[in-house]
């Protein structure tokens, strides 16, 4: 389930819950969403922030001393390319080949496309995309 913070064309901004993503884009193409106020159908969905919190009683201290969330990235990356074998390319048929028990398990990265990821998490083989920091310009 999803919730998404939408506004009618009116101003009205209202909540609505979905399924997932192409249940709330499949609903606003048919024009099911309407404003609960004024019954408009000419909606749109609102960007809004998030925040993450620690559970009450947790030790979590965050630091304007310490690493922002791209250096955290770029150690991250870093910890991969050095404790990760790359295959590349063949990330996917890698992968999918470890799951099955055709290869030897091991830590492996390299590259794939959004549609195969999406792929491999359909078959239950569990993967997290990981932002190749080295490539992203300011």
């Amino acid at each position: 389930m999803i919730s998404f913070d939408i506004e009618c064309t009116n101003g009205h901004r209202f909540e609505g819950v979905f399924k997932d993503y192409n249940s709330y884009e499949e609903q606003l193409e048919k024009k099911m969403i309407k404003c609960p106020i004024c019954e408009s159908p000419e909606v749109k969905r609102l960007y809004t922030g998030c925040s993450i919190q620690p559970r009450s009683g947790s030790e979590i201290r965050i630091s304007k001393d310490g690493p922002n969330m791209f250096e955290i990235a770029k150690m991250l990356g870093e910890y991969i390319k050095e404790n990760f074998k790359n295959v590349g390319r063949d990330f996917a048929d890698v992968t999918r080949a470890m799951y099955y028990g055709i290869e030897e398990e091991r830590n492996i990265y390299g590259e794939t496309t959004a549609e195969e990821v999406n792929e491999l998490l359909d078959e239950g083989i569990p993967v997290i995309p990981i932002l190749d920091v080295d490539k992203v310009e300011n």
